[in-house]
């Protein structure tokens, strides 16, 4: 190839990928933290007072506060807790999973991006094999790895170990048969 002809064919990889992203982005909207958790939740409502000499925060939990809250841990939840006015804890108040409820709700969207863009990547591979244009058909094949490389790793670290060594396998694989196809000519 010529240089001009790689510099068309990584434009076209690189828009091509650019294209699809930003479309299922549009289309699918990630979920967003403040819809789960609001803004600014965590900030106190009122300006605390400056700790007067001698006054010490030293909040600790009764024994049946403190169960409660390492059970909202263990639950994937924050506890949250009562302030007096200098800002130092004073009760404990409820469990908050809104963060818990957002992970799970964003490991799903990841999920379904995988879903989506990873085929679309295989049918640019596929597209891009039997189109006559080299410059065109690599450039599609280039951007097609590059989705499935993008799918793979929006959901990666919410595979498990398993399904992570298949996918993989199955990208490799993929490579092989693609390079074989393409470059015994």
């Amino acid at each position: 190839m010529k240089a001009k002809e790689v510099a068309m064919t990584i434009a076209l990889a690189i828009l091509g990928a650019l294209f699809v992203g930003l479309l299922v982005d549009a289309l699918y909207e990630a979920p967003k933290y403040e819809d789960f958790c609001g803004k600014g939740q965590y900030m106190q409502p009122y300006a605390m007072k400056p700790i007067p000499a001698g006054h010490i925060c030293s909040y600790v939990p009764p024994v049946e506060e403190r169960e409660t809250i390492d059970a909202c841990y263990q639950d994937g939840g924050q506890p949250e807790f009562n302030y007096d006015e200098y800002g130092c804890q004073s009760t404990y108040k409820e469990c908050n999973y809104c963060n818990k409820y957002y992970t799970e709700e964003n490991n799903k969207y990841n999920r379904n991006i995988f879903f989506i863009v990873a085929p679309i990547g295989v049918l640019f591979v596929i597209v891009g094999l039997f189109l006559s244009f080299e410059v065109v058909g690599t450039g599609l094949m280039f951007s097609g790895i590059l989705l499935v490389a993008y799918a793979t790793t929006r959901y990666f670290s919410d595979m498990s170990k398993l399904l992570r060594v298949v996918v993989i396998f199955i990208e490799l694989v993929l490579l092989i048969l693609i390079s074989i196809k393409k470059l015994k000519k």
